[in-house]
């Protein structure tokens, strides 16, 4: 797995590496925040039936480098599993607890984060061993819900639109991510996997009912890729529906950057 030339792990202190882990995939990019054109996205994949900690493992110690130490190391877990709790409500201590009562496949390790500006904690289950291993062998990492960092990027989005209600829906590797403000608040954020368009639709417009949106005033906004059927049914119920694009400024950069998926590219904003 060469990396380009422009990438200089001599210098590795001036660099953030962030990793993204799936059961079937890993990922990872290094990127350099003076120098934003210069950004490398690699991946491998493997089966669901493979062994997810021996196949980190196996990368980890293949391509050492991502021991180095970076200016920054973030790792991601990408799953459909996961809770958001007040953070008035929350209790480290309880943590376990509060996740494995909202989930038939119980959780060994639970890791707490903290969506920005909202007060609002997101609790998720990543595998233990896997979790462990990376602790002890990554330069002082810091780890992420995918969600996390989908409601920390969105947030940013809410003024272009004032006071208005926005839904925004993100299509990626079999998942789809509802994130739904009022204003400036956090209302809802939901992961569906490996559902068919039908179900999709049902999904998204009965939460649409839910929190009470207005179908003529407030927003839909779209990323990533969705079906396209989808897009043209939700259109004869939604009245402002745009496509988010991705960050104009990776236009600039290379292809490398275009490709990431937008939780692993919102580390190198």
């Amino acid at each position: 797995m060469f990396l380009p030339e422009s990438i200089d792990l001599g210098q590795s202190e001036k660099y953030i590496l962030s990793i993204r882990i799936k059961p079937d995939s890993f990922m990872f990019s290094i990127s350099e925040p003076e120098a934003g054109q210069n950004y490398c996205l690699r991946e491998t994949s493997f089966t669901m039936s493979d062994n997810l900690l021996a196949n980190v493992q196996r990368i980890i110690f293949d391509y050492n480098f991502l021991t180095q130490e970076f200016k920054q190391t973030n790792v991601i877990f990408v799953s459909a599993r996961y809770d958001l709790i007040p953070a008035n409500f929350f209790d480290a201590k309880e943590k376990k607890l509060l996740y494995n009562f909202s989930h038939t496949d119980k959780a060994e390790h639970v890791v707490a984060g903290i969506i920005e500006k909202q007060d609002i904690i997101t609790l998720f289950g990543p595998d233990r061993d896997v979790f462990e291993f990376l602790s002890r062998n990554l330069w002082t990492p810091r780890f992420f819900h995918h969600s996390n960092l989908l409601a920390n990027y969105y947030e940013d989005k809410n003024r272009v639109t004032g006071n208005a209600a926005r839904m925004y829906l993100n299509f990626h590797d079999n998942l789809m991510d509802i994130i739904c403000f009022t204003g400036p608040k956090l209302i809802h954020c939901l992961t569906y996997e490996n559902e068919h368009a039908l179900n999709q639709l049902y999904y998204i417009l009965k939460l649409w009912e839910q929190c009470r949106f207005n179908q003529m005033e407030d927003y839909l906004f779209i990323s990533g890729d969705p079906d396209k059927q989808l897009v043209k049914q939700l259109q004869e119920y939604i009245k402002n529906i745009d496509s988010l694009n991705s960050p104009s400024e990776i236009y600039l950069w290379n292809e490398d950057a275009q490709k990431a998926p937008l939780d692993l590219l919102s580390l190198s904003l």
